[in-house]
């Protein structure tokens, strides 16, 4: 990608514009990207569905490389600084080389070369251009279609169906995710990026289809091949959202869920599955499974006539001897007992 992104910004033929920020809003030119004031702030808007450009960071000078219908541009910006704004899309930010440093929402964020980051619509955000010195990839995708890139149900273990919710609900918060990768895992991202970026330019029939695909693509290698970060507010959010689609995995499978199920389901150390359930239930792993099975069992018995050995063979018992001793320690009482004296009361009513 950094290739052929060089040969673009060293192109002798590509038109370049030199201007100050205010001249380039004014002049509201089709860049693909435009920006207006509302209510004493800029907010970046995109004139398609799917937008790309590419940012050089140099010297305390911006370089845009802008597309718009089949045409390119260089977009130099002649202000010290970049003023603060919100976007009403969603950005994704791949770094090709350097580093960028953000405020979003006052949070100081830097990204490193091979980051890619999320920048949610409304996140107040800023690039501190004297700390920065990087390329970058920005793709601008309008709200409704990255939702429904999110909500396809394209691939979907448990994880990855959390992982896409969680951000729909992280979107609300209004900040960003990033991701970094575990190790040098760029080629395939990179490849994923090179079919947007080329489809975006090209604009030929069928592109926002193939593009959103990719889209789809793109995030699930990121959640398979990166660590990924919150901003701190959401953090709690993220951790939460997690621990109840842990929760309720393990209520989904309570015959047959193993910590080694929930660690290939959910790509964590199973050390990390006992912290996360301490810290919202208060129970260990296998204190909390016997919580649950214990809940199923006193449904079926409450709400069925299934027999007593069925019922523990459902909620992940094959020792009958074990199953009563989980249950009286849980209700004081056997189940039997448990499910009489509840026939006693219904008929009593």
């Amino acid at each position: 990608m950094k290739d052929y992104i060089d040969l673009y910004f060293n192109d002798p033929d590509v038109k370049i514009i030199r201007a100050y920020y205010d001249a380039i809003r004014n002049a509201r030119m089709d860049l693909g990207f435009y920006s207006e004031s509302v209510s004493n702030k800029d907010v970046h808007k995109i004139s398609r569905d799917i937008v790309v450009s590419v940012q050089n960071f140099h010297d305390g000078i911006i370089t845009n490389l802008v597309f718009s219908n089949g045409q390119m541009f260089k977009l130099e910006l002649l202000d010290s600084e970049i003023i603060p704004y919100y976007s009403d899309y969603i950005e994704i930010r791949y770094i090709i080389s350097g580093h960028l440093s953000l405020d979003i929402e006052g949070q100081k964020v830097l990204f490193q070369e091979n980051d890619i980051c999320f920048i949610h619509s409304k996140a107040y955000h800023q690039e501190i251009l004297q700390e920065s010195n990087c390329v970058f990839l920005n793709i601008g995708i309008d709200r409704d279609l990255f939702n429904d890139a999110f909500l396809s149900e394209v691939s979907s273990t448990p994880f990855q169906q959390f992982l896409r919710t969680n951000i729909l609900k992280v979107g609300q918060k209004d900040n960003y995710i990033q991701f970094t990768p575990k190790a040098e895992q760029s080629q395939e991202l990179r490849q994923y990026l090179n079919v947007i970026f080329k489809e975006v330019i090209s604009q030929k029939i069928g592109y926002i289809d193939i593009s959103k695909g990719y889209i789809i693509r793109l995030m699930d290698f990121l959640i398979q091949n990166y660590n990924y970060h919150f901003s701190q507010k959401e953090s709690e959010l993220y951790y939460q959202n997690l621990f109840e689609s842990i929760s309720a995995y393990m209520n989904d499978n309570l015959a047959t869920v193993s910590m080694e199920d929930l660690a290939e389901e959910f790509h964590f150390h199973p050390n990390y599955f006992n912290n996360l359930i301490k810290k919202y239930s208060g129970l260990t792993y296998s204190a909390y499974l016997i919580q649950l099975r214990m809940n199923r069992a006193k449904d079926l018995l409450l709400n069925s006539d299934l027999p007593i050995d069925e019922i523990a063979w459902l909620v992940g018992y094959h020792n009958k001897g074990f199953f009563y001793k989980c249950f009286t320690n849980d209700t004081g009482m056997s189940p039997k007992l448990f499910r009489k004296k509840h026939n006693e009361k219904t008929n009593i009513s």
